[in-house]
């Protein structure tokens, strides 16, 4: 029964409720709102567009980009350069080829850190990875760090460290990991058992406002240094760790140009670690684009899997930009096409290649392949861009239970289909 005391209590609650203040809302800008949608195909067509309007910055940032989408032929294509006529090969004389995953294994039996590099434009990187992570679990590594992770924010975030296989692998985990490529290899890491860990600087790590790109890159290769170390083995001195990076990231000593994440990590822990270089080592889609070194090691040795080239005297085969500055340096092979898929996707022993009809379409799509216990807030497992008026396509999945829908520029279509992959 309602008294005026306690109508009264009751009004003043609801006054209060209707009074309370409103909290402020930060815009969200397009980047962020696409990514945090799962959306790829408007950033792909606003970085083409905007490239073949003459903006250098865009052209570089489609080729990583348009490896998120599958796109290799503009990953590769739109930065390759022909090979400098007068482009000096190395001497191979007397130069030998082993298995690139034997060696790594071999090496890597009493090392406690293993750092491996790539370039951002190539997903192969992302799938050798992987193939790393298998060879290495039964030797005793049990950490996955891996620069493209997000950083610890000041803020509540979903963080790398948090996910558990068979949940949904959020687009917020990183962006180079919203290639489904290098998702299916975090997931892969996630249920091989290793715990996984962030390492890049955080937003408080950064240069002062003002610093030049010497000091900008100062500070962030410290702060990688250091962020592992608190992040693993301040706690763990007995981890052992797989790294993965990018580029110049995984030299171990200082250069003239300054003192990158492995140096400072080796010269802090005083662990010498296993590094290995392959992000200079990859055939480009045409053979006169390639590197010298590496059109120099293809013709030698033909190779058909990842190989490691060493000279007579013991010396590593390489990009010299990194020599002496590494252990190992990989060399990928060069690989057909295959049902117009890249061929070091067939080359993968534990993907199964999947024929789907694709609905009718009119402008760009870019179908994707969802796990289906994910839902849509995960990563596609796989997903490549449809040619105009394409109706078939080839899916490279693993074998579980996927949802299948096609992405628009303006949105998703509702899911079309469901497929089963079998062992």
């Amino acid at each position: 029964m309602w008294t005026r005391r306690g109508f009264g209590v009751a009004a003043g609650s609801l006054g209060l409720a209707i009074a309370a203040p409103i909290r402020a809302q930060t815009p969200v800008n397009v980047v962020e709102r696409l990514r945090l949608e799962g959306r790829y195909l408007p950033q792909y067509l606003d970085l083409q567009a905007k490239t073949a309007a003459g903006e250098e910055a865009a052209r570089w940032q489609l080729s990583q980009y348009a490896a998120l989408l599958g796109d290799e032929t503009t990953a590769l294509g739109i930065v390759a350069q022909p090979r400098r006529a007068n482009a000096r090969l190395p001497d191979l004389t007397g130069a030998t080829a082993v298995r690139a995953l034997d060696a790594i294994a071999a090496a890597a039996a009493d090392r406690q850190i293993v750092i491996l590099n790539e370039a951002h434009n190539h997903s192969r990187h992302r799938a050798f990875a992987a193939q790393v992570l298998r060879r290495l679990r039964p030797l005793g590594f049990d950490w996955f760090g891996a620069e493209a992770f997000m950083s610890r924010q000041p803020e509540p975030a979903p963080m790398i460290a948090d996910y558990r296989a068979g949940e949904p692998f959020l687009h917020a985990y990183g962006y180079y990991t919203q290639d489904p490529v290098f998702a299916e290899t975090v997931r892969e890491a996630a249920r091989l058992g290793y715990s996984l860990v962030d390492y890049e600087f955080r937003p408080d790590q950064h240069a002062p406002e003002g610093s030049d790109m010497d000091q900008q890159m100062a500070y962030r290769e410290e702060a990688q240094a250091e962020n592992l170390i608190a992040n693993v083995l301040a706690q763990n001195p007995n981890a052992r760790i797989f790294v993965y990076c990018g580029y110049s990231h995984a030299m171990e000593s200082p250069t003239s140009y300054g003192e990158w994440f492995a140096s400072r990590l080796k010269r802090k822990t005083g662990i010498d670690p296993l590094t290995i270089e392959q992000s200079s080592n990859t055939p480009d889609l045409r053979p006169e684009d390639d590197e010298a070194h590496v059109a120099a090691v293809l013709a030698a040795f033909a190779p058909t899997e990842p190989v490691i080239v060493r000279q007579a005297d013991g010396g590593i085969v390489g990009m010299p930009l990194y020599e002496g500055q590494i252990d190992l340096s990989v060399f990928h092979p060069r690989l057909d096409p295959v049902r117009g898929r890249p061929g070091w996707l067939a080359a993968d022993a534990d993907r199964r290649w999947v024929d789907v009809d694709v609905p009718e379409t009119e402008g760009p799509a870019l179908l994707q392949a969802l796990w289906s216990n994910e839902g849509p807030a995960g990563v596609p497992a796989d997903q490549l861009l449809l040619a105009a008026g394409q109706r078939r396509a080839t899916l490279t999945l693993r074998p579980g239970r996927y949802t299948l829908r096609l992405e628009k520029p303006d949105g998703f279509d509702p899911a079309y289909g469901m497929i089963d992959v079998p062992t």
